[in-house]
């Protein structure tokens, strides 16, 4: 009884839970690509893992890596770019 009882728990734990939403990142994103207004964008997440945005009469497929509640976002057949540090601002002269 008691096996029967943990064993949805544990499947919820290992894989509803697993990783951030990137959607607000996606969304805002898109509004720069689209040059858009992020009200405007719609953003879904498809089954393989990939968002697809639409707005603006544009639409794009972009991927997302999370790591935590951080996430980097790149347009398919884009770059991928890591978020910024925590609590760091970015190097306005780039790396030294």
């Amino acid at each position: 009884m008691r096996a029967t009882f943990l064993l949805p728990w544990t499947l919820l734990a290992a894989f509803g839970c697993s990783g951030a939403d990137a959607t607000p990142m996606v969304r805002m994103q898109a509004a720069q690509d689209f040059v858009c207004a992020e009200s405007t964008i719609d953003v879904r997440k498809q089954v393989d893992g990939t968002y697809s945005a639409v707005g603006c009469g544009k639409h794009g497929t972009y991927r997302a890596v999370c790591e935590g509640t951080r996430c980097a976002v790149s347009q398919e057949g884009g770059e991928l770019k890591a978020p910024p540090p925590r609590g760091l601002p970015p190097d306005p002269e780039g790396p030294r």
